[in-house]
């Protein structure tokens, strides 16, 4: 069920709860062309009993499509829906452009955030060295109107009218595809935090053979973590429901089950 929480008077967010309402809480952050009405993506995390809230961002679906002035700054919005949620204590999930608002919930809460799980995540783009292994025009200059061009021209200008009925693309095109444009333009920014002051424990996944987000730069971006263990796979895409299924088997749901036996204890 969808509803959404005020964090000023003026802007609002959207997000979703799937699973069980006394669960473990994992915040989920979608990727580049997503919805949050996309539960179908996580059965196997309702079937273990874990409480998702899935989370729209600024533009996307119902969210309002508020500026933002850093990627640190989505960690201020989630603040509000912590508080509403009393979320004393939950995971994260971070799928693709959804990596580096993941590693800002962990920044902003660190006695909060348990794991954070990044999945073919968004590179640290702040990162000089990352950059050099960025094959994709940097678009920090570029301004939101340039992007939101940019980013219709790049995903849904050739799709047919079926595929515009999809979920994730009615959601990622609302707003003249705002949330798409700030999120090209965020991630290549000053994030507003460093990765080397995220401690929560990540645990990442990452193809070598990934043709979207190249894997030097997932591997460097391990690297300014202080606890990332890396799993790495030889072959894969960037992003399918069954490899995600197969992230969530082998990573995620191994942890919340062994953690959930140890609470029992």
């Amino acid at each position: 069920m969808k509803r959404s929480a005020k964090y000023t008077n003026a802007y609002s967010v959207s997000y979703a709860e799937y699973g069980a309402e006394n669960g473990y809480p994992i915040l989920i952050n979608h990727g580049l062309i997503a919805s949050i009405d996309d539960d179908h993506l996580f059965e196997r995390l309702i079937q273990l009993g874990a409480r998702l809230v899935c989370v729209a961002r600024p533009g996307y679906g119902e969210s309002s499509p508020y500026v933002m002035k850093n990627i640190a700054e989505w960690a201020d919005i989630i603040s509000v829906l912590v508080d509403h949620l009393n979320l004393t204590r939950f995971d994260v999930l971070g799928m693709s452009s959804g990596a580096p608002y993941s590693y800002a919930l962990g920044y902003k809460f660190p006695d909060k955030v348990r794991n954070i799980y990044i999945f073919s995540g968004i590179p640290a783009l702040y990162d000089d060295e990352v950059v050099a292994h960025w094959p994709y025009e940097v678009t920090k200059k570029a301004s939101i109107a340039e992007l939101e061009k940019l980013a219709y021209q790049l995903f849904f200008s050739s799709l047919s009218d079926e595929d515009r009925e999809r979920s994730d693309v009615k959601d990622s095109m609302a707003n003249n595809c705002f949330g798409i444009a700030q999120d090209l333009k965020l991630r290549s920014m000053d994030w507003g935090f460093r990765l080397s002051d995220v401690n929560a424990s990540v645990y990442m996944q990452h193809s070598r053979s990934d043709d979207a987000v190249p894997f030097i730069t997932a591997l460097l971006t391990s690297k300014l973590l202080p606890n990332c263990r890396v799993e790495i796979k030889e072959h894969g895409e960037h992003f399918s429901k069954d490899a995600l299924d197969d992230f969530i088997r082998s990573v995620i749901a191994a942890n919340y089950e062994s953690e959930k036996c140890e609470r029992i204890a």
